[in-house]
């Protein structure tokens, strides 16, 4: 039984780059667990904690803005849960605040739209202006051709409706310092790296993913605006 959601925001230091996604949910479940709180099982076979990670967080990148949903079985104060799990979970994860949400709503796959990335390229020799005409390139095009290979696998897609914006944010220690915010939806996900190689750049020395982007408007707004525009 799903009586309280509380949705956290936590950072992801060097000490945990190497988690993946499920070593990441078993942190939190391990974490929630040992804190003494109500964590709520999913129902069927196969019941599980219902614990809901935003989005996956590539090996070795850094983050600020890392979100989680814990639903409890049981209410108990956000403040005191918060608490809880700072002091019980692994190192190199650090639960920053804390607020509940509602039960029944959308998933927060669901809600993610986009990502923001700080993103440090070495510039071996590249000048600023010539880095700036191929982010201008990047974002005027209309079809930027890519592929994901993982493992024996390669996918082929476009990049380009991923990308939102790039920005040169500056040039530390002959490195370019990338700002970029890149789509993280479901279906439509983009990844730093891949968005430095289509820029012909070298492999990146560090990436830190600072902040998740929610979808904000409610369910019933967008169908308003939805019908509206098919009246058009």
């Amino acid at each position: 039984m799903k009586a309280q959601r509380l949705r956290f925001r936590y950072r992801i230091t060097p000490e945990a780059v190497g988690l993946g996604q499920r070593d990441l949910a078993r942190a939190w479940e391990e974490a929630i667990v040992a804190a003494n709180l109500p964590l709520a099982h999913s129902e069927g076979k196969r019941s599980g904690p219902l614990i809901q990670i935003a989005a996956a967080l590539p090996q070795g990148v850094t983050a600020d803005g890392e979100l989680a949903d814990i639903f409890l079985d049981q209410p108990v104060d956000p403040a005191s849960a918060l608490a809880g799990v700072k002091k019980t979970m692994r190192p190199g994860v650090e639960p920053v605040s804390v607020n509940e949400v509602g039960v029944g709503g959308p998933s927060l796959q669901a809600l993610l739209r986009s990502a923001e990335y700080d993103v440090r390229v070495p510039s071996n020799g590249l000048s600023e202006d010539d880095l700036g005409r191929r982010i201008a390139a990047l974002l005027e095009a209309s079809s930027v051709p890519a592929e994901y290979r993982r493992e024996k696998k390669v996918r082929k897609y476009d990049l380009r409706p991923l990308v939102l914006d790039i920005r040169l944010e500056g040039v530390e220690d002959g490195a370019f310092r990338l700002a970029m915010r890149l789509r993280a939806e479901q279906e439509m996900t983009a990844r730093a790296d891949q968005t430095v190689l289509a820029l012909e750049l070298p492999e990146p020395l560090s990436v830190h993913r600072r902040c998740l982007h929610l979808d904000d408007i409610p369910a019933v707004l967008r169908a308003f605006r939805a019908g509206g525009e098919r009246d058009r």
